[in-house]
């Protein structure tokens, strides 16, 4: 069964997301996506139950969330991992309503 998170920039003090709440952006649009496709490019994608996608241009110039969905077994948590540490992130897992340790 397929699951559904959120990396996004969070310093830490929120135990919830609040309806209301909007993060800060990840970066500038250009080395958000070259992050993550450097590290996407890393893998092999035909091996990962993983579908990631950077916030569009049209909802924010610079991303503030990049949604991911898949399984979260341990190539697909290795690369989420890395991606939050590159991005100096969090990950959140919306199913659970809660942040997940990688």
């Amino acid at each position: 069964m397929s699951s559904i998170g959120l990396i996004f920039r969070e310093s830490g003090q929120l135990d919830t997301v609040p309806n209301d709440w909007i993060p800060e952006p990840l970066g500038v649009r250009s080395n958000v996506t070259e992050i993550v496709e450097g590290i996407l490019r890393a893998v092999p994608l035909d091996s990962l139950a993983l579908t990631v996608t950077v916030e569009s241009e049209d909802e924010n110039a610079d991303p503030r969330t990049i949604s991911v969905s898949g399984v979260w077994q341990d190539d697909e948590r290795s690369v989420i991992r890395a991606l939050c540490l590159a991005l100096d992130a969090k990950f959140y897992d919306a199913e659970a309503a809660d942040f997940i340790e990688l």
